[in-house]
């Protein structure tokens, strides 16, 4: 029988147990996936290089860290960048994802590509910027957030 998955599905279900593996990994769909409550973890600003403060597109970067607990933890976290170009801040994921997670389609382990694709899938799908933004805002004084990033939303 194919179940649909949904919250109820994968956290009641013996079938979408969140459970790791042998090898530390949790499997699961991408649907399974993208139906849990990531929740923000952390996010910090990686050290800024001052030889970008005289260009005209300055970067700042840092990472974030994103959870799901239930029987286990599943994390995800990614490295970004903001970019102050065109008048305003843009944020961008930088590289892949890192997780503990493998996901899988027809009930077989996707390839490395392939489970970065669908990672980087889910934080395009994800609100992150914003809780991203608030958390740096909140954590450091001196930020390159503070640069009217909340006015050009």
């Amino acid at each position: 029988m194919n179940k649909r998955a949904s919250r109820k599905t994968i956290l009641d279900s013996a079938h979408y147990t969140v459970v790791p593996d042998d090898d530390g990994l949790i499997r699961l769909t991408y649907e399974q996936l993208s139906v849990l409550d990531l929740k923000h973890v952390i996010s910090g600003l990686d050290n800024i290089n001052p030889a970008q403060e005289g260009l005209t597109e300055q970067r700042y970067g840092g990472y974030t860290e994103w959870l799901f607990e239930n029987v286990c933890a599943i994390t995800v976290g990614w490295d970004w960048h903001w970019v102050w170009s065109d008048g305003r801040m843009h944020c961008q994921v930088k590289g892949f994802p890192r997780s503990n997670l493998q996901l899988q389609e027809d009930g077989f382990d996707v390839s490395p590509k392939r489970n970065d694709q669908l990672l980087l899938q889910l934080i395009d799908n994800m609100l992150w910027q914003p809780t991203t933004t608030a958390a740096i805002l909140q954590r450091y004084q001196e930020s390159p957030m503070n640069i009217d990033y909340m006015r050009s939303m």
